[in-house]
């Protein structure tokens, strides 16, 4: 298809040169054909078809890449974010209940999960300069994890006390700002 184009455009160019010249006679322009501007001639119309095309591909390619990477970030986002729901509705109704308690450990299984997901993603398309970021992020994951579930989260009338939702929501906000920082140095690579 491309070299369709490439074609109609040397041709269309011939055509307009050939008119110009029949009604404008005025505009000299050379019979003899030069070996060197044919092949210059050739090369800039395959460059300029090329180029383009090439880059485009690339260029959507690492925009793909990179919106899969951010929607992942933005899904371990959303989980954590339900984490801290659930922890802030324990705190409201001053008990943990059996609901709330399963729906936390699924949500950090699920984080696990979905970090894992993300660090594969990372590692297949290249982006090992986020090796840092990643490691602060399960760090954090791992604070959080404990701050939440440490002690005796699962036993019957668990409480969290002040300190610990306050500790809880200083450890969030910390995951979530590298979250961000996260999607901010992916989109910017």
């Amino acid at each position: 298809m491309k070299f369709v184009i490439g074609i109609i455009l040397v041709l269309s160019g011939a055509a307009i040169g050939m008119g110009i010249n029949h009604y404008f006679p005025s505009f000299p322009i050379e019979d003899k054909i030069n070996l060197v501007d044919l092949t210059t001639l050739l090369i800039t119309i395959f460059l300029a078809i090329y180029i383009p095309v090439f880059f485009e591909k690339h260029m959507h390619n690492k925009r793909y890449e990179k919106d899969v990477i951010i929607r992942k970030i933005e899904g371990l986002q959303s989980t954590i974010k339900n984490v801290n729901k659930f922890v802030t509705e324990c705190v409201q109704k001053n008990a943990v209940s059996a609901a709330n308690s399963h729906s936390i450990i699924n949500c950090f299984t699920t984080i696990s999960n979905e970090l894992d997901t993300l660090i594969t993603l990372m590692d297949y398309c290249q982006k090992d300069k986020f090796k840092v970021e990643i490691d602060r992020i399960k760090s954090l994951r791992h604070q959080y994890k404990t701050t939440v579930t440490g002690g005796n989260f699962q036993r019957k009338n668990f409480k969290y006390p002040a300190l610990t939702k306050k500790e809880e929501e200083v450890t969030y906000q910390k995951i979530d700002k590298e979250l961000c920082m996260l999607i901010f140095k992916v989109n910017s690579v």
